[in-house]
């Protein structure tokens, strides 16, 4: 049995991500997922289960904040953040979680902790990274990390990036549009509307936060 696994694509659903799928028979999205249309082009590959990050606001109010799985006899616990398991793991033997944005698989009090890392939106020098689990048995299974190359992606974003992004949060807060703020700034409408949605769904975050979550 075949498992993708994929976590915070903040609205941004990679070609590399839909052929690495292609063939699995279950997906596994960890939450910061943006908007439901990434939920229903992964559905179009295999059945999904998803769990609602802390970037998914209303539309996804009814996406639950954990999932419980069984592959072949293994529980799998998936959450966002795992900061908030609150949940008896006593017989979870897989516990996959996102919202680090960096790619871990660790062994701890008896069971694996995997973070397939971010494959969406993210800031130049990040990883982008997803996975696929491959399930043989009860206690036989076998990730493999799957690293997207982006060598290029940072050079998109403008030099003065961090003074962009201070002025377009000012900019916001005086009730400019995305619109606005790109003409103003001189930057394209897809970056400023990136920013800005950054800055609105993501309460007391700062300027090194948004440029974590933007590619």
């Amino acid at each position: 049995m075949l498992i993708g696994i994929l976590s915070d694509t903040h609205g941004l659903l990679r070609q590399e991500v839909i052929d690495g799928f292609n063939g699995v028979d279950h997906i596994i999205h960890a939450g910061d997922i943006d908007n439901r249309k990434i939920i229903e082009r992964l559905e179009k590959i295999a059945p999904v289960t998803v769990v609602r990050g802390n970037a998914d606001k209303e539309w996804a109010e009814n996406l639950p904040e954990s999932a419980n799985i069984d592959f072949m006899g293994n529980k799998i616990f998936v959450i966002h953040n795992k900061g908030m398991i609150q949940d008896d793991l006593t017989d979870i033997a897989i516990v996959i979680y996102g919202h680090s944005h960096k790619y871990i698989l660790e062994e701890k009090e008896g069971k694996i902790w995997f973070n397939p890392g971010c494959c969406g939106k993210r800031k130049p020098e990040q990883e982008v990274s997803f996975a696929l689990l491959e399930i043989s048995g009860c206690g036989k299974f076998e990730f493999k990390k799957i690293v997207i190359d982006n060598e290029d992606c940072g050079s998109k974003l403008p030099k003065d990036i961090d003074k962009i992004i201070s002025r377009a949060m000012s900019m916001t807060d005086k009730g400019k549009s995305y619109q606005e703020i790109a003409k103003k700034l001189k930057i394209s409408e897809d970056l400023a509307e990136s920013i800005c949605r950054m800055y609105l769904t993501h309460p007391g975050v700062n300027v090194a936060g948004i440029l974590q979550r933007i590619s």
